[in-house]
């Protein structure tokens, strides 16, 4: 995907609606990535039904077009077949990476010959995939690098990926019925994170565990779109889960996405940083007795906590999630 990028980025503009200089995508399907008259990274889908009325799509930061017969040219072939168009918002630039990795997954899985339906279907997922940059959201850039750079660090980063949560208000951030994985990150100079006690707890029959991150800022560092491209390549043969990783990299950047993609931090530093606890390790308050109290958050320093796993942090980090495959 990475030269799939470059590639695009050396493309010149289209010459008109209906003319494109593009990239090919699939060896199955008749796919294309193109720049349209704009700059913006425009797809090519090619539908296989007969031409009808289909409404065109509007909504913010994509947009679709079906039955439109363009004339194609890439560095192998010239043909002219009939399309659907998919393109991203000329205006914002910084979220055209974003936009292609998103929509590349996405049509990974289209069947090799893909009607409108299937196409306006593909474009629905895309849809609700692109809402997400339209609402706010809570997931500090810190914290979704560090889910990242767990993910990465894992030592099986499909396995993460799929126990990775799907919504930012789900309990722990990687889970299954044997291991919870709670994710912390601070970008202070003391090793203390805010915990809720219900993160703290472990499943009935498996283990709970904590990893965490220091974290530094850094001009120049790594950003979570180079992280991302990273994982995408670990799991570069299981689309779902590649389209998973997009997905929830959108709902966490929300509408402030260019500023949190702008955020870069030091991953050697993050690497030296990393400990990973048992839950059991963290210090907490006693659960309250009073019935009335349902919700507790507290601060816990971990400065001077020793972690009950034995083994350097990457090979506990592996353990905890080899412990969700038992």
């Amino acid at each position: 995907m990475n030269s799939i990028i470059s590639s695009f980025l050396d493309l010149p503009t289209a010459v008109s609606s209906a003319e494109f200089k593009a990239i090919p995508l699939s060896t199955r399907r008749k796919d294309f990535l193109a720049k349209n008259d704009d700059g913006a990274p425009i797809f090519l889908l090619h539908d296989s039904s007969i031409a009808k009325y289909s409404p065109s799509i509007s909504f913010r930061h994509l947009s679709a077009q079906f039955h439109a017969t363009c004339h194609i040219r890439t560095d192998e072939i010239d043909l002219e077949d009939q399309f659907c168009l998919v393109w991203c918002d000329a205006s914002e630039p910084e979220l055209h990476e974003l936009f292609v990795r998103c929509v590349g997954a996405a049509i990974e899985e289209l069947p090799t010959e893909s009607g409108t339906r299937e196409l306006e279907s593909c474009i629905s997922q895309l849809q609700d995939l692109f809402r997400a940059l339209s609402l706010p959201s809570s997931w500090e850039v810190s914290g979704l690098w560090a889910e990242l750079f767990v993910i990465l660090k894992s030592g099986n980063p499909a396995h993460a990926v799929s126990l990775w949560q799907e919504d930012q208000y789900d309990r722990f951030d990687f889970s299954n019925t044997a291991m919870h994985l709670e994710v912390k990150s601070t970008i202070r100079a003391l090793r203390a994170h805010e915990f809720a006690l219900e993160q703290l707890q472990s499943p009935a029959a498996g283990t709970g565990f904590v990893a965490s991150l220091m974290l530094q800022p850094l001009t120049g560092g790594v950003g979570v779109l180079d992280i991302a491209q990273e994982i995408e390549a670990a799991i570069s043969e299981t689309p779902g889960l590649k389209q998973k990783l997009w997905k929830n990299i959108a709902k966490a950047l929300g509408t402030d996405f260019s500023d949190k993609l702008d955020k870069r931090f030091d991953p050697t530093f993050a690497e030296k940083s990393l400990a990973v606890y048992l839950m059991s390790d963290i210090p907490r308050p006693d659960t309250p007795s009073d019935p009335r109290v349902t919700a507790l958050r507290f601060l816990s320093d971990l400065t001077t906590v020793s972690s009950s796993l034995t083994g350097t942090p990457a090979i506990t980090l592996a353990y905890a999630f080899s412990n969700a495959l038992s």
